[in-house]
């Protein structure tokens, strides 16, 4: 079933919650043969979201950034494997991770497509990539790609209520986006590699903390993404896509149109 544009995501999901069920289960799911399921967490930040770290994940976790790597290894304590240097050009061992997990990274990264390339090779065959990004045509990318970075850590710390935001170690970083970081671009992106996609989803949970003020928020981004005449869309800000490499049996892979916490947009 074909969705309806080609700036709608194939499903929009109400709750983080459920989203983070799926994808955990979609990096469990990976596993093809016995001992840990080895992830490659690219750009992991100062916390790893989805399950409880366990002797069924073993983690590796790249980032530029020393601060929140120390964050991560002090107070997290989760990361079975540490390196620090930038996804464009630190090594990464060909074919030797079940799953690549870059989630909120690459709309900072400027060669994003370069990146994806370099996540492929890093995958087994029948491997899973796992990429969260906020869609660049969607408004609210559209927005924060035209807007000073001092305007993002304000919203960070005073609407979303992170009181670290733009403290040394954590977020929000500088942002590109790149013409791939967005839905889109990685839905050609991965058709040119031969990559299915096995998920696909939208969320626009950023609603939530705007309270009182959520339908006027609303109102004012389906009034832009009309004047854009279909080329942002407001129905989300963020996609979460997960891709399979061919091989090991993946080519028989589907799309999946279904799920919980789910509102079909098909």
């Amino acid at each position: 079933m074909a969705a309806r544009s080609d700036v709608e995501p194939r499903k929009l999901l109400d709750s983080g919650a459920a989203q983070h069920k799926i994808l955990a289960d979609a990096v469990l799911g990976s596993r093809r043969q016995p001992g840990a399921v080895r992830v490659l967490e690219a750009g992991c930040g100062n916390r790893w979201v989805l399950t409880p770290h366990s002797g069924d994940v073993h983690i590796t976790g790249v980032d530029t950034d020393a601060d929140a790597l120390r964050i991560r290894r002090e107070v997290q304590g989760d990361l079975d494997d540490e390196i620090h240097g930038d996804l464009r050009t630190v090594a990464l061992p060909a074919e030797s991770f079940d799953v690549v997990y870059c989630s909120y990274v690459l709309e900072h990264v400027a060669g994003a497509q370069a990146v994806l390339d370099r996540f492929v090779a890093a995958l087994r065959p029948g491997g899973r990539l796992i990429v969260r990004v906020p869609d660049g045509n969607s408004v609210y990318g559209f927005l924060t790609k035209h807007s000073p970075h001092r305007v993002h850590v304000l919203y960070k710390r005073y609407v979303e209520r992170y009181p670290n935001a733009g403290k040394p170690g954590y977020a929000p970083y500088p942002t590109v986006y790149d013409e791939v970081v967005t839905l889109r671009g990685l839905r050609a992106w991965a058709a040119h590699n031969g990559l299915a996609v096995l998920h696909e989803d939208g969320t626009n949970l950023y609603l939530k903390h705007f309270g009182r003020l959520r339908p006027v928020v609303s109102a004012v981004l389906v009034a832009i993404a009309a004047c854009s005449r279909g080329r942002l869309s407001a129905s989300h800000n963020n996609i979460c896509m997960v891709f399979q490499k061919p091989g090991d049996g993946a080519e028989n892979a589907s799309v999946e149109t279904n799920g919980p916490g789910s509102q079909s947009s098909e």
